[in-house]
């Protein structure tokens, strides 16, 4: 520590006075009010409009520029309904209704959006003098055709001969030009109601104005309007098409169209007072009206049959399905759903029960049969080549279906068949089922290509099913097996399926891989006695008949067969101990005879299989399903 005379002096290093500490403080809260206002600049441009926000009095505040423009275009419609413009031509007064404008709003977002498209750093200023009092727009209103006031005006107030007009009539645009003469210049009057609507809608308090004052002058015949006329007479070409609820045809329309410009052309060069023809541009339809009378459902697309089994509740069913789709018609790019013409699959919807496969039984539940149709309508999209938008496969194969994997399962709301009409021409359904229990689809429609289809399988493997016994007590001893009806027997298969395109001359145009499928293998069952599993057969761990036939050994039945009769033969002299004169013999003989064999004869050894009384195929009424209570 240093000194000096009669002082003590403070060492160099020591605290910083309090004008630093100050200032150290000052820079600190200048440097988080930097940062803070650099947040807020940095915020002010994400996208959104800024608070308090409004365009034509419409909050647009926090809202995206696709959000203000929906919001704009609702609030200026709703606007516009409760506006009008009225103006004046020679003491008459005229009203323009705000439904002849049209607001221009893309416009008045994009100039609000650009208003906030500013320098970074005085974005922020700009947002919070915006959140303090607001930042109001406006929007501009426009006519896109001549108002029927301004018309009705001209024709009042204007001479007749001053007007050009037109006529259309047999595809013939004829122009009669005006001539010089006293009109109204309705370009400045247009553009005067155009400005008044804008200011109507941007105010917030919509002031009262005076009406416009048209000006009448002497001028040469004015432009007519070519867009009212274009939106008058001119349509596109629209082919002639099916009714979706009448299934009427409805006509074809020619197009009309003309060249403005070419008509404008014509116009400037013609003298006042002459006619002008304009050429009419005619674009035929593609499909007229007589040509789609004369096509209609006149070709079959694809057809098949396929046989219904019993019993009668299975024929009632798909009798019933088949009534609901016969006769449907699908327009182009109309998706069939089998499910929506046919469910729902209730007895309340009219259905009765017959036979499904539930978990490796024939059960009956509501509406069995129904997935023969769905089945047979598959097949014959696939002939009709037409597009499959969904098809799901049984889990065993039926046997009714012509073709291994063209079968199609449905199932309450879960598993449906649908199809789609993607040809140029309507088509409809023909589904009946004939007195011989023959089921027959038919698509009809309009043939544009000659290809159809011919679907077909390959088989890829094959699980034959297997004859499985089942231990019953009930079932009589020395009989033999008896089946379980309720579980039918299926081959099970490995099949790929394709779709063999074939043109009208018969050649083969593709050959299409759809899809491998493979169905389960169901078993038949048979019940018999445990007594006779030796006699049968029957290995009892495997429930098959693989072993060889045991022929039982009958049992013996004794037989007693007397050999002599007693007599008695009284004694001259009784003795003391009486003695019986003759013994029976009640000894029984050596080799006992049987009397009757149990059971059946050894002879009679059972075969090692049984014979069925059912035939392999679907059993009655039966349909294979996935576990599907409706097939």
């Amino acid at each position: 520590m240093g000194y000096v005379e009669g002082k003590r002096v403070e060492p160099s290093g020591g605290k910083p006075g309090k004008g630093k500490l100050v200032l150290i403080v000052l820079l600190v809260i200048l440097l988080v009010l930097a940062g803070g206002y650099a947040g807020l600049c940095a915020y002010a441009g994400s996208g959104t409009f800024w608070p308090n926000t409004t365009i034509a009095g419409v909050e647009v505040g926090g809202l995206t520029r696709e959000q203000a423009a929906d919001a704009l275009e609702q609030g200026m419609a709703e606007a516009l309904a409760g506006r009008s413009v009225e103006f004046i031509c020679e003491g008459r007064t005229y009203t323009v209704p705000g439904g002849e404008f049209t607001v221009h709003t893309e416009d008045a977002v994009s100039a609000a959006a650009a208003a906030q498209n500013t320098n970074f750093l005085l974005r922020g200023a700009r947002y919070l003098a915006d959140l303090m009092g607001g930042q109001r727009y406006y929007v501009t209103a426009g006519l896109a055709r001549t108002p029927k006031a301004v018309e009705q005006a001209i024709a009042e107030c204007a001479d007749k001969e001053t007007q050009t007009t037109w006529t259309f009539e047999n595809n013939e645009l004829v122009f009669h030009k005006g001539i010089t003469g006293r009109t109204i210049d309705t370009k400045a009057l247009i553009a005067a109601l155009e400005e008044r609507m804008g200011h109507l809608l941007s105010d917030d308090e919509p002031a009262e104005y005076a009406p416009i004052e048209a000006q009448v002058t002497t001028a040469p015949p004015e432009e007519p309007d070519f867009a009212a006329i274009q939106s008058e007479i001119c349509v596109p070409a629209a082919d002639a098409y099916l009714d979706a609820d009448t299934y009427e045809v409805v006509p074809s329309v020619t197009g009309v169209d003309f060249d403005v410009e070419e008509a404008r052309r014509l116009l400037n060069e013609a003298a006042e007072g002459s006619e002008v023809t304009v050429p009419v541009i005619l674009t035929e339809p593609k499909i007229s009206t007589e040509t789609l009378q004369a096509s209609l459902f006149k070709d079959v697309l694809g057809s098949g049959s396929t046989k219904c089994s019993s019993p009668a509740e299975r024929w009632y069913n798909i009798d019933l399905a088949a009534s609901r789709v016969n006769g449907t018609i699908l327009l182009p790019g109309e998706v069939f759903s089998y499910n929506d013409h046919c469910g729902p699959y209730t007895l309340s919807s009219g259905y009765k029960k017959a036979g499904t496969y539930q978990n490796g039984q024939s059960i009956d539940a509501t509406a069995g049969g129904i997935c023969q149709l769905s089945s047979t309508l598959y097949w014959v999209t696939l002939k009709a080549n037409l597009e499959i938008v969904e098809r799901n496969k049984h889990a065993f194969n039926g046997g009714y279906m012509p073709v291994i994997g063209t079968d199609a399962t449905v199932w309450s709301d879960q598993l449906d068949f649908r199809f789609k009409n993607n040809t140029e021409y309507p088509i409809k359904i023909e589904a009946y089922q004939d007195k011989s229990h023959n089921l027959h689809v038919t698509i009809y429609g309009t043939d544009t290509t000659g290809i159809h289809g011919e679907p077909y399988s390959v088989v890829i493997s094959k699980v034959p099913y297997k004859n499985t016994y089942q231990p019953k007590d009930t079932i009589p001893v020395g009989s033999e097996p008896q089946r379980d009806p309720n579980y039918s027997r299926y081959n099970g298969y490995t099949v790929d399926v394709y779709q063999k395109l074939v043109d009208k001359d018969g050649k083969t145009v593709d050959t299409i891989f759809l899809y491998r499928n493979t169905y389960k293998a169901s078993d038949a069952v048979y019940y018999y006695n445990p007594a006779d599993a030796a006699r049968l057969g029957i290995d009892t761990s495997t429930g098959l008949m693989t072993l060889t036939p045991v022929t039982p050994t009958p049992s013996p039945t004794p037989t007693v067969t007397p050999t002599a009769t007693p007599t008695a033969t009284p004694s001259a002299v009784p003795s003391a101990s009486p003695t019986p004169a003759a013994t029976p013999s009640t000894a029984p003989s050596a080799s006992p005879t049987p009397a009757e064999t149990p059971g059946a004869s050894p002879s009679a050894a059972p075969s090692a299989t049984p014979t069925p009384a059912a035939t392999a195929t679907a059993g009655p009424g039966m349909e294979p399903v996935d576990e599907s209570p409706a097939a």
